[in-house]
């Protein structure tokens, strides 16, 4: 019974489906109820995969598929918000206007074909050797993002805890900060950073399609996909060949297909060192499987990954494990980027220095970590190439180029011991901008050209604090209609070092756990914008009681000062709390007089 109304119901939305595109345009698509619709199924498809439930997966995804609202989504992704929307593929064809973006969006449907990829190579930051990349048409790349949208829940239900690459709501800090719990234990350990050669040039066909065990037209569309043609243009010679192995670098469902190979080595080998044979990780430890486990470290971003463990031989055992693992899909380790070595001897993944270092005052060892040296000769690098090819630019232009690169850099090495590196660079970028200021007005006087560009005794406000500084750059554009617009170029080293709080194991963004993406990442939460934002203020937790908002409690948007005594609908007057606190609250607000008088109930004041 319940398979023939699930069949009705898909009739049904394919009927609505086909009449959804009728007069609609671009311009008048309602993204927030797309986003909303698609979310809708995505969390079905998460819990039917969390359930084991393989034949409700596929009819969701089916569903998805065939759904106008994720058509409408993929295009946007692949013609709207991703930098390569300007980029042709082998047809030379981009839909930039919306016309043909609709037109795409209405005819797009996996068939199983997959068009010629174009292959450029590309330089790798800080290296000199070239990586190949592969552009697909925009046709295929809108069919990517679709089948992305119906395959990524099923797979975030399976996804192993300590995988943080290239999934929604995780980041690298995550990989950064559980690094730091699995050293954070005052004793010297192993550290195995691992790199996979030409991880996603080499991924074996038949192993990746086997694992994915999908329905048969989207296997037949990926299969298409990865023996797609590759046009490869070099030296005027043009060239066509047909890949055995591996799945374009470029690609828009690439990284979840190589999440998807490598998933399960870290259950693998937890598997194997919890066994009875097994010895004990170090001589006060316990027998059991549980010690064991929690011994073994393995934290995974994308291709690279890093195994943690106390006993050198036992290490030695996972890392031989590890390489017949990788062997099956097959991959290999490249073994000039990986090395074993004692995390005191440092090491570096995702841009960071890890280091074991031992406390004086406290005579421990404490896990330090920092932006690497080869990350900040980066930035540096960087903003040296901007000043250089803005020589005639303004010093407000100026400033508008070198902000975001220098704040984006530092918001991502923020979670660390990042004060002494964030002063160095600041250091270096005013060398850098010092001659580029003077050597703009050789004829005034070195203070009057200082006072304009580095002025003196200013307050500068940024993060919510205010700092006085002598030589910040300041930049002035003018305007006939209106005052003249200012800003100016921060230090990075007002940038406070934070914690960084990890993702907790299993957790996902289907997972309907609205509340805590509201506070951890709120375009994850489907959560009214009025309440995420009340949440992130009151940090998850009630006004009324001081309880931390659960996952099944009711929340209700209370005025503090009632809108009947002449409370005005404002977030200052705004708070969030549990349903009950609500009605209670609601109860002491009716017995007082209505003359304003200072009175409390829970943690707030009304006046």
């Amino acid at each position: 019974m319940r398979g023939a109304k699930a069949w009705i119901l898909y009739g049904i939305i394919m009927s609505q489906s086909f009449d959804y595109f009728e007069g609609l345009t671009w311009d008048k698509v309602i993204w927030s109820t797309s986003y909303e619709k698609v979310r809708s199924i995505q969390k079905r498809i998460f819990k039917a995969s969390l359930a084991g439930d393989t034949k409700r997966v596929w009819f969701l995804q089916k569903l998805l598929l065939r759904n106008p609202h994720a058509k409408l989504i993929a295009v946007q992704i692949v013609t709207t918000l991703n930098k390569g929307k300007n980029t042709a593929g082998i047809d030379g064809y981009k839909a930039t206007t919306s016309e043909e973006k609709l037109l795409l969006a209405k005819k797009l449907q996996i068939n199983g074909k997959a068009n010629l990829v174009r292959r450029t190579w590309i330089p790798k930051p800080g290296k000199t050797e070239k990586q190949p990349l592969g552009i697909y048409t925009i046709q295929d790349r809108a069919l990517q993002a679709l089948c992305k949208l119906a395959l990524e829940p099923e797979w975030e239900a399976k996804f192993e805890p300590n995988s943080y690459g290239f999934r929604p709501g995780r980041r690298a800090q995550d990989a950064i900060e559980a690094i730091f719990q699995n050293l954070h234990h005052d004793a010297d350990k192993y550290v195995f950073d691992a790199d996979i050669r030409k991880c996603f040039d080499t991924i074996d066909h038949a192993a990746l399609l086997s694992k994915l065990k999908t329905f048969p037209l989207m296997e037949k569309q990926i299969s298409a996909w990865l023996k797609a043609g590759i046009f490869d243009q070099y030296a005027n010679t043009p060239k066509v060949s047909t890949p055995e192995m591996g799945t374009p670098q470029g690609g828009i469902i690439s990284p979840l297909l190589a999440n998807i190979a490598l998933h399960g080595l870290e259950e693998h080998l937890l598997n194997m060192v919890s066994r009875k044979e097994f010895p004990k990780p170090h001589p006060k430890a316990a027998r059991g499987a549980k010690a064991k486990r929690a011994a073994l470290g393995i934290i995974r971003y994308a291709d690279d990954f890093v195994i943690i463990h106390r006993n050198l031989d036992i290490m030695k055992t996972v890392i031989t494990e590890t390489k017949t693992w990788l062997a099956q899909m097959g991959l290999a380790i490249s073994e000039e980027k990986s090395a074993l070595r004692l995390a005191s001897k440092s090491f570096k993944f995702l841009g960071f220095q890890v280091a074991y270092v031992r406390d004086k005052i406290q005579n421990k060892y404490r896990v330090r970590i920092t932006p690497s040296r080869e990350n900040v000769k980066l930035i540096i690098s960087k903003t040296r190439n901007i000043i250089q090819k803005n020589k005639a630019s303004s010093a407000y232009e100026l400033i508008g180029k070198l902000r975001p690169v220098l704040l984006g850099w530092a918001n991502y090495f923020q979670y660390c011991e990042c004060k002494k590196t964030f002063s160095k660079v600041d250091n270096i970028v005013y060398q850098q901008i010092r001659p580029w200021v003077f050597r703009r007005a050789i004829h005034q006087g070195r203070i009057t050209v200082k006072e304009k560009y580095f002025p003196s005794g200013q307050t500068y406000k940024f993060q919510g604090r205010t700092y006085t500084a002598n030589w910040i750059l300041n930049g002035t554009k003018a305007s006939k209609s209106e005052k003249p617009t200012k800003i100016h170029l921060p230090k990075i080293s007002w940038i406070e070092s934070k914690k960084y709080v990890k993702i907790k194991g299993n957790t996902s963004v289907y997972d309907n756990n609205d509340i805590y993406w509201a506070i951890r990442t709120p375009r994850y939460s489907s959560l009214s914008t009025r309440v995420k934002n009340l949440l992130i203020r009151q940090k998850g937790k009630c006004k009324a009681c001081s309880k931390v908002f659960k996952e099944d409690d009711i929340m209700e948007v209370d005025h503090i000062i009632p809108l009947s005594i002449g409370g005005k609908d404002n977030y200052a007057n705004l708070q969030l709390l549990h349903r009950q606190c609500h009605v209670d609250k609601t109860k002491f607000d009716r017995a007082i007089p209505p003359e304003p008088m200072e009175s409390s109930f829970g943690n707030y004041t009304q006046i």
